[in-house]
């Protein structure tokens, strides 16, 4: 007999954290990060120009690629023309600023003039009567105060004053002098490029360290990555586009002009363009002044500040929405809040690094479930679907913005798909949370969708009733029963059937006339609840008694699954459940056909 194995012992489950505690954990998780960020600077900061760059050339490396080039010769080829892109702008730049330095003294005349001018045309003479009085005052108390000094400073001996002179400088320390300033950014931009080169080299393998280092689900992950790069290369290279198309125009209107360095200007234009915001303003500030130093007048000025207007709102307004569109996926408050964020922790690096940094973190927030509070925050994709959105719109009172969004929805879907994919689900919301939330709300609610479908009986009237049997929509039991049976009238209005609304108050002998009833031929019942079982039975047995010949439907829009079997019609003492949009007007087109007398069908096109 063999021996009976040893009972299992329960396996401790680990007591999951209160929910205070996650929360200081995860606060205290993101202000090390910030620190870690702030005070890794000087590392970090080469660190991300290398990505961005890698970002903007991986696609050319790509391109040599396809066409057959080894990795390192396509490495190569891009990084020398970076470098020489790069070095003959350098050079350009250099020789105009010197020239301009050269030509500055000649406008010193003309600067002097517009100053004096406009010093002439601000001072007035009660100005010039208020600065004499104030500086005859200012002479009276120095005297006064020289001669109150003079006999405390009798009986004092004068120092002597020594001035120590310094020794003159080394020539490595006046090497060291004009070359400091100018060795740092070098280095920096040679440390740049070393890593942009190691990164394009090793693209593949340093994703898959990063992979490895970040770990989860490696398909999630793969996507994460491969999203973030196509979206910063797709918003470096559109930004490149933009700037380079307004760079060249600016050129082109300055040397029209006649402002100096107008090629100078544009190429600066297009570079600072890249730096968010404050790029723009400092791009234009040279043209500005340049034209103002030259001209004696003030018409230069005046066509450079129209050309820097016209340029930047076709800029914003055309170009920018039409290139850039959904490329970097983030709302436009997050564009603002990044870029300060960044500014803080990085200074004007940051500011360029803002917006890539941020679709980063953006997109991996959206495949990974511990970041996903960026996504929500940053994010440019609605946080709600649209049946929450307008359940939140009624919830809040905001009617007009209900409307709002009705009317735009309509411009997308039919009158159909709207009501089956956003009205509905709404109102579904609204039934399930009936129990959660106050009376109020629940007003807010009612209220608020019948301005809705007010505003869309304005916006798609329905024609011109065919005769024929009225079909009658009615709310089974609360107010949300009766908006979808209003709903389910008005399509039926604009599909060319004769349809009324109205509650279940409605249907007792006292309220109605005997030739109300005596044309009652199919109704249609709307209702909400999870389990309508008694109260369906209830009312189609009072409409059995009203109409007997009539054909009840019973649009359950809250059905739940372990109910939706067939024969669920017969013990509710109705002809035929729809679940769907859709499926009701089908059924109610059967429905109101069997009605039909082969005499009325007769009449009617086939």
């Amino acid at each position: 007999m063999s021996a009976l194995p040893p009972p299992l012992t329960p396996v401790p489950t680990a007591t999951p954290l209160p929910r205070v505690v996650t929360t200081a954990l995860t606060l205290l998780a993101l202000a090390l990060v910030i620190a870690g960020l702030y005070f890794g600077a000087t590392i970090l900061v080469p660190l991300a120009l290398a990505v961005l760059l890698g970002f903007l050339l991986d696609p050319l490396v790509t391109r040599l690629r396809r066409w057959r080039w080894p990795r390192v010769l396509a490495v190569t080829a891009v990084m020398l023309c970076t470098v020489g892109v790069l070095g003959a702008a350098s050079v350009f730049v250099g020789s105009q600023l010197l020239q301009i330095g050269k030509d500055l003294p000649t406008y010193q005349t003309t600067i002097q003039s517009k100053l004096r001018t406009l010093r002439q045309k601000v001072t007035g003479r009660d100005l010039l009567d208020v600065s004499r009085v104030i500086a005859v005052v200012e002479n009276e108390l120095d005297a006064t105060r020289r001669a109150l000094e003079q006999p405390a400073a009798r009986g004092r001996e004068k120092p002597m004053r020594v001035q120590v002179e310094p020794a003159p400088p080394s020539p490595v320390r006046t090497i060291g002098t004009l070359i400091g300033p100018v060795l740092e950014p070098a280095a920096n931009a040679g440390i740049v490029l070393v890593l942009t080169i190691f990164i394009l080299l090793g693209r593949h393998d340093l994703r898959d360290r990063v992979l490895r280092l970040v770990g989860g689900e490696l398909p999630r992950m793969t996507d994460a990555m491969g999203e973030a790069a196509e979206r910063v290369s797709r918003y470096l290279a559109m930004q490149l586009l933009v700037n380079v198309g307004y760079g060249i125009p600016l050129a082109v209107g300055l040397a029209l002009i006649g402002v100096p360095g107008a090629a100078l200007w544009g190429l600066l234009a297009a570079a600072l363009r890249f730096v968010p915001y404050i790029g723009p303003v400092i791009a234009a500030v040279f043209p500005l002044t340049m034209a103002f130093a030259v001209d004696p007048g003030w018409s230069m000025l005046l066509m450079t500040l129209g050309l820097v207007i016209t340029l930047e709102l076709i800029v914003n307004n055309l170009a920018e929405p039409w290139l850039y569109g959904a490329s970097t996926g983030l709302a436009p408050v997050a564009v603002l809040v990044s870029a300060v964020f960044w500014t803080v922790l990085w200074g004007p690096i940051g500011l360029l690094l803002a917006t890539p940094l941020t679709v980063c973190l953006v997109v991996m927030g959206r495949h990974l479930p511990h970041l996903q509070f960026l996504d929500v925050l940053f994010g440019a994709q609605p946080v709600f679907d649209p049946p929450t959105r307008l359940y939140q719109r009624l919830l809040a009172g905001e009617h007009d913005e209900a409307i709002e969004l009705a009317l735009r929805a309509l411009k997308r879907c039919t009158l159909a798909e709207f009501y089956e994919q956003t009205a509905l689900p709404a109102l579904r919301l609204a039934a399930t949370d009936r129990s959660l939330v106050s009376v109020e709300h629940r007003q807010r609610v009612t209220t608020g969708m019948t301005a809705v479908l007010e505003a869309l009986r304005d916006a798609v009237p329905p024609p011109v009733a065919r005769g024929g049997p009225t079909i009658w929509c009615v709310g089974a039991r609360w107010q949300t029963d009766l908006l979808a049976a209003e709903m389910m009238a008005h399509l039926l209005a604009c599909e060319g059937t004769a349809a009324r609304a109205l509650p279940a108050s409605m249907l007792t002998p006292e309220r109605l006339s005997p030739q109300a009833l005596a044309g009652l031929q199919v109704v249609c019942l709307s209702s909400f609840s999870a389990r309508p079982l008694a109260p369906a039975r209830a009312l189609c047995r009072r409409l059995q008694m009203l109409a007997p010949d009539a054909r009840i439907v019973l649009a359950w829009w809250n059905a739940p699954g372990d109910l939706l079997k067939p024969g669920i019609a017969e013990p509710l003492g109705a002809d035929a459940v729809a679940h769907s949009l859709p499926e009701a007007l089908l059924l109610l087109g059967e429905a109101q056909a069997a009605t039909e007398g082969p005499a009325d069908r007769a009449g009617q096109p086939a």
